[in-house]
């Protein structure tokens, strides 16, 4: 039974019995290998291979064959002391049983020739010479042993501070090469920088020398056109100012006609048609004059409220503070087109007229409004404290003074640019006029004339 279940199949073919012929062939020869190899039964040592012994091993050293010689000659010694009282037997130099040990090769081994047998009659003298003559070769052994360790050590170390020294030199001059290459690149580097900032600093200097003269370019352009505003804001307060001188006989006549008051400080709205346009007048501390708050706590009072219904075709408002009681400060002037009147066929655009008077300082605005348009702010203006109205009286005074006595003209007084252009509804005003002989020109439209602007 056993025989047909590890039966090879009948059907197997050559190449599969060749290729399991060599696979156990080779498991055959490997544990042959193991179990008969040759150094299986050899004793192995410390310091020695394995391989038949027949190698010293890498780390002896002469420490070890100096032992193994004194080791061996203690058993040469020791046999021919039992020989010499044993009465002459051979000497057997290393035990039986102990393997073959090869010499080492530091320092060979020289085995003196047997010694001759001595009469037995003196065998504890021969003994004694053979003691000290084997003490004395121990000496000088031990001396050259220690004479050739000393000039090894000696040579060793003089090789090491050879090496040392030359490892020494070598990166010394590796040290130096490299400071010098280290220099020559530093040198460079700093050759590099101070090119690239005497360039950039040229360049900066260029730069620096362009922005300024673009930058007084600009601030000769910007102080033309500066020069050129501040000429054109006086031109048209001069030309404001002529226009109020000149519509000021007009003022004065629908004022007197309204029973309406003059003060120092006084705005006043004109129109020709019979709508109705209401002036309204901001004071510094944010109240408002106007037809629903005629009276303000500044003492400003609307005495003159025109066309509520339709009256008149030349009308007038009025807004005025009693004399030297006007606050100082900013006041600011709107016109609201209220109410468009269908009599006479009144037509839009209205045009209007405001003259404001800052204590001295008259000013004339021109505009126009169409029914239905927001309320329009017409002007800004400032009224002086108390202690510049003194000095604007004086200046208005000392003018006068000047234009009686001839040294100048009214009409000088009036376009100097370089002192104030004031004006007042007052007796100065009336003055200065009386030296003016020339009358504007009606258009025939009823309205002053107002500068031409454009």
């Amino acid at each position: 039974m056993i025989k047909d279940t590890v039966r090879l199949p009948e059907n197997m073919d050559t190449g599969s019995i060749l290729v399991l012929a060599i696979l156990g062939g080779g498991f055959i020869l490997g544990v042959w290998f193991i179990l008969i190899r040759r150094d299986a039964a050899l004793e192995v040592r410390q310091g020695m291979v394995a391989d038949g012994l027949r190698a010293p091993v890498q780390g002896s050293s002469f420490s070890s064959a100096r032992s193994e010689f004194e080791r061996k000659l203690m058993m040469i010694e020791s046999e021919r002391r039992r020989r010499n009282l044993s009465g002459g037997m051979s000497v057997s130099l290393i035990p039986q049983e102990q393997q073959p040990v090869e010499p080492v090769q530091e320092v060979p081994l020289v085995e003196e020739p047997p010694a001759e047998e001595e009469p037995e009659e003196e065998p504890e003298e021969e003994l004694e010479e053979t003691e000290e003559e084997m003490l004395e070769r121990r000496r000088q052994r031990d001396e050259e042993w220690a004479r050739r360790e000393e000039e090894e050590e000696r040579r060793r170390r003089e090789e090491e501070e050879a090496a040392m020294a030359e490892q020494q030199e070598r990166l010394k001059k590796e040290q130096e090469e490299q400071a010098e290459r280290d220099r020559i690149e530093a040198e460079k580097a700093a050759e590099e920088a101070r090119a690239n900032a005497e360039r950039e600093a040229a360049a900066q200097a260029e730069r620096d020398a362009e922005e300024a003269a673009r930058q007084a370019e600009l601030a000769a352009a910007e102080e033309q056109r500066l020069a050129e505003i501040r000429a054109a804001q006086e031109k048209d307060a001069l030309e404001r100012r002529q226009a109020a001188s000149r519509a000021l006989e007009e003022l004065r006549a629908r004022l007197e006609r309204e029973g309406a008051r003059s003060s120092d400080v006084q705005v006043s709205l004109m129109w020709n048609n019979y709508n109705d346009l209401d002036l309204h007048v901001v004071c510094p501390s944010g109240e408002r004059i106007h037809g629903g708050n005629r009276k303000s706590a500044c003492g400003g009072h609307l005495d003159v409220d025109a066309n509520v219904r339709p009256d008149s075709r030349k009308p007038v408002e009025n807004v005025v503070w009693p004399e030297g009681e006007a606050p100082a400060g900013t006041y600011q002037v709107f016109v609201h087109y209220y109410k468009k009147h269908k009599k006479r066929r009144s037509k839009d655009p209205t045009k209007f007229q405001v003259i404001a008077n800052a204590y001295g300082d008259l000013m004339e605005y021109t505009g126009e409004l169409t029914f239905g348009e927001e309320i329009q702010l017409v002007c800004t203006f400032n009224v002086p404290t108390m202690e510049e109205r003194e000095r604007i009286k004086r200046d208005l005074e000392e003018q006068i003074r000047r234009s009686e006595s001839g040294e100048i003209s009214a009409a000088q007084i009036l376009a100097d640019e370089a002192s104030p252009k004031q004006i007042e509804f007052g007796d100065l005003v009336d003055e200065i006029e009386s030296e003016i002989g020339d009358e504007p020109e009606d258009d025939g439209s009823g309205v002053p004339p107002a500068p031409d602007l454009g």
